[in-house]
């Protein structure tokens, strides 16, 4: 028995939420590193791409003594952009852990370890957020020891040193 065209297109537009939903999350997460020691005294720019259709929502910063979370205010498109941690501009809002507006972003010591959280969906101040596209763990010091990119390998939020040309990574 054969399928009418009707009956195929019918069929092909009741698979299509189906096929949109299962399209792949996730994507990288790398912080440009200088190489110069300033790097130690401010936080680095990042480089966010993301897969499938859902662009990041929210940024966590968090380490031993802060944790900050900056809000996208607008929808990015293009499967990539650069965030400068340091001064992010008016595509996010920052708030700290009780959802206070923050004003300046910058580490505590270039030894302290961030954990550094991507994700699509934007949660009230302290909830749990998913962090869908991706993780890193850096410290401000290490970006004073190479340049390149310090990307996060296989989703672990470990990250290593990479060339500019090879990040990101294909999804």
């Amino acid at each position: 028995m054969v399928a009418s065209p009707s009956r195929r297109l019918a069929a092909i537009a009741l698979a299509g939420p189906l096929l949109i939903a299962c399209q792949p999350t996730g994507g990288h997460v790398a912080a440009v590193a200088t190489g110069h020691f300033t790097a130690g005294h401010s936080f680095p720019v990042l480089l966010i791409s993301w897969c499938g259709e859902e662009p990041p929502r929210q940024i966590d910063l968090v380490g031993e003594h802060q944790r900050r979370h900056l809000i996208a205010t607008r929808e990015f498109e293009g499967g990539s952009i650069e965030v400068d941690l340091s001064a992010p501009g008016e595509d996010w809002d920052i708030l700290d852990g009780d959802g206070r507006a923050v004003y300046r972003l910058g580490p505590d010591s270039p030894q302290e370890e961030y954990l550094l959280g991507v994700g699509t969906a934007a949660a009230e101040p302290g909830e749990e957020t998913e962090h869908d596209i991706g993780t890193l763990v850096f410290s401000t010091g290490a970006l004073t020891s190479e340049q390149g990119v310090y990307a996060s390998v296989s989703g672990t939020g470990k990250a290593e040193f990479t060339d500019a040309e090879e990040f990101p990574p294909s999804c």
